[in-house]
């Protein structure tokens, strides 16, 4: 998206300019809690760094009352260069890996059942991804993500 700059006039009052939003969550949850479809929400990373990624995940869960994330399993093929671990603020969770987890993340927050979170591919339009994100938290239906993902024009092709 390109900016135009005018000059101003020097003696014109304008009020200055507003702030750059901050980074928004990219985490849709289910209302109500889980358990009614296939996942409990989607999530749409800004990249293939899993560090990083999973890092904001976790920082994003924490936000939610209850949801302290204590390990996950994500899809190997949906990121570079998997860690073992994430460093969050005083822990460090361990992070497994399954080959074919079909675009999902599985968070373990000391319960019993795992979240199940939709991977929205990172490169994914602005206008897909929140559509998908809104199907993956509408918490009912048995749609699998990849149909999720192809219902929003979202190709689930590997890089």
């Amino acid at each position: 998206m390109a900016r135009s700059t005018q000059l101003a006039d020097a003696s014109a009052t304008t009020a200055a300019p507003p702030l750059p939003p901050p980074a928004t969550s990219r985490l849709r949850l289910a209302p109500g809690g889980a358990g009614r479809g296939v996942m409990d929400g989607g999530w749409w990373p800004r990249s293939r760094d899993a560090a990083a990624e999973l890092t904001d995940l976790v920082a994003a869960l924490a936000e939610r009352p209850g949801l302290t994330a204590t390990r996950l399993i994500i899809d190997f093929d949906d990121w570079d260069q998997v860690p073992l671990r994430i460093a969050v603020p005083g822990r460090e969770i361990r992070v497994g890996w399954l080959p074919h987890l079909d675009h999902m993340v599985a968070v373990t927050c000391g319960r019993a059942e795992p979240l199940l979170l939709l991977v929205v591919p990172p490169a994914t339009h602005p206008a897909s991804a929140e559509a998908a994100l809104a199907k993956a938290a509408a918490g009912v239906g048995a749609a699998l993500p990849e149909e999720i993902l192809a219902s929003c024009d979202i190709s689930t092709a590997r890089p």
